[in-house]
């Protein structure tokens, strides 16, 4: 059971993604936890895995998340990786905002990088990577899905999400054909 946008309970689960330029998917699951700050971990486990899988050799170059996935505990984990997570405000973390807000304890490391004209930079990449990702997956598919519990709800995803990734591919091709 999830608390919903406009009030009381329902069933349903966090779509997480993790988008690359495109919006092209890299993961996609269905988490359980209507908080994202425990999905940051198993995301970027679950990117690697596929990223690995489809036998990419380069390294990811930017690890980019929203004030939700914002946890001590993940930035001890992902430590090595080149990852920008707002420890405040969206808007200041992207340097649109002037008040000046504090990091909370044990985040200081990342608000560090946030914090400098480069950090600002490539956090306002963020939203224009993921956030048309979930728009296009609602518009094209919709809100609701066809199956229930954990297991089939994460299958049909993958499918959506499969779905999505070719029809971009599918697309790009015939432009380039043209």
């Amino acid at each position: 059971m999830m608390l919903s946008k406009r009030g009381g309970y329902l069933q349903g689960y966090d779509v997480q993604i993790v988008c690359a330029r495109r919006q092209i998917l890299l993961a996609i699951e269905a988490h359980d936890n209507p908080s994202d700050m425990t999905a940051l971990v198993p995301m970027v486990n679950k990117t690697q895995h596929n990223h690995q899988a489809a036998g990419l050799t380069s390294d990811i170059q930017l690890w980019l998340a929203d004030s939700g996935y914002a946890s001590t505990a993940a930035f001890e984990t992902l430590a090595d990786l080149p990852l920008l997570v707002s420890v405040t405000s969206e808007a200041h973390q992207a340097g649109f905002a002037t008040k000046r807000q504090h990091a909370r304890g044990g985040q200081h490391v990342t608000a560090d990088r946030l914090s400098t004209p480069n950090g600002r930079i490539q956090y306002r990449q963020r939203s224009a990577l993921v956030e048309p990702g979930f728009a296009q997956l609602f518009q094209r598919f919709g809100r609701h899905l066809n199956y229930r519990g954990r297991r089939a709800v994460d299958t049909e995803l993958k499918l959506l999400g499969t779905v999505h990734n070719l029809n971009k591919l599918v697309r790009r091709t015939a432009r380039a054909r043209s």
